[in-house]
């Protein structure tokens, strides 16, 4: 009679990854227990991998696999070594060079840790995390939240995001690592969810945060409400921050700097030298497209006047 084992291998990670965290900016005699921590919840994580492939492929030795050991715990499970090497040829899992070297430095960091004494300076320890984390947590997404190993909505998952966002030294590691991804982007808006400078906008359905690592649902609207400052046009009777657009004709053109323009809408980039305001008696000055100096600049509203007049 087969039956099925639940380990929770993946809820008991995710715990320990955040006590690391809890731990990574505490006094100094604290940062071991964010090392041990960190590297009991990565390897649960991994071993969830390795799991769902084959319960007997977490035992080290495959043929001692025995699932009444396994759901005692009686046993002796994977080392970090063979765990890797399980995921790349057994299951296909490919690891970032950079993700496998600070995996290395954890292993040995932990041993000494745990069997010897603390000797690593804090700022080498957590500068090391930190670079850990910008490696490991696009793997996490990208391996078990797109493959379902956990949840796209996991509470935890996106508290420990959350948390590495205001601190300092993540941000900054993390930045680094993507600035060759924004170095070619043409124009880069601010994400209302980390609030950095670091999302891709194409038009309101397809706007992509680098520092998130992943598409940004209903962006014109959480842009506008984090970033626009409506507030001061409708209370305090100041200038309206957004226009019409003269492409899609939505109240969803803004102007960036004086000079760029972008509809949140339909991802239009003109720039200042590009537009120009209607002439026309109708419409109070709306932006439109320049056109040929030989040629009025009205808009379509004002034109249809003058038709009619």
């Amino acid at each position: 009679m087969s039956y099925r084992i639940s380990l929770n291998l993946v809820e008991n990670g995710l715990n320990f990854i955040s006590k690391s965290i809890e731990t990574i900016d505490k006094p100094d005699e604290d940062l071991k227990y964010s090392l041990i921590n960190l590297h009991a919840g990565i390897q649960l994580l991994l071993k969830e991998m390795l799991y769902q492939e084959h319960w007997s492929l977490i035992f080290q030795n495959v043929e001692t696999a025995d699932k009444n050991k396994l759901k005692s715990g009686d046993f002796i499970s994977v080392n970090q070594d063979t765990l890797i090497k399980r995921l790349q040829k057994i299951s296909g899992i490919e690891f970032d060079e950079q993700l496998l070297e600070k995996m290395d430095w954890l292993r040995k960091e932990r041993n000494k840790t745990e069997h010897y004494h603390f000797v690593v300076t804090a700022d080498v320890l957590k500068s090391n995390i930190v670079k850990l984390f910008t490696y490991f947590i696009p793997f996490i997404k990208t391996e078990m939240i797109e493959t379902g190993y956990i949840s796209s909505d996991d509470e935890r998952f996106y508290e420990i995001q959350d948390y590495l966002n205001e601190f300092d030294e993540y941000v900054s590691e993390r930045l680094e690592l993507i600035q060759s991804l924004l170095s070619n982007k043409e124009i880069i808006l601010q994400c209302p969810i980390c609030n950095q400078e670091t999302i891709e906008f194409t038009d309101e359905t397809d706007a992509f945060c680098y520092f998130c690592d992943k598409k940004i649902e209903n962006f014109t609207e959480q842009y506008i409400d984090s970033f626009v400052d409506t507030y001061s046009h409708v209370m305090d009777g100041g200038e309206d921050p957004l226009n019409e657009c003269p492409e899609c004709e939505l109240e969803t053109f803004l102007c960036l700097d004086e000079y760029q323009y972008v509809c949140l809408t339909c991802g239009v980039k003109p720039t200042q030298d590009d537009l120009t305001t209607c002439n026309g008696p109708r419409c109070n000055g709306k932006l439109i497209y320049r056109r040929d100096e030989d040629v009025a600049d009205f808009c379509g509203y004002c034109t249809d006047y003058f038709k009619h007049a």
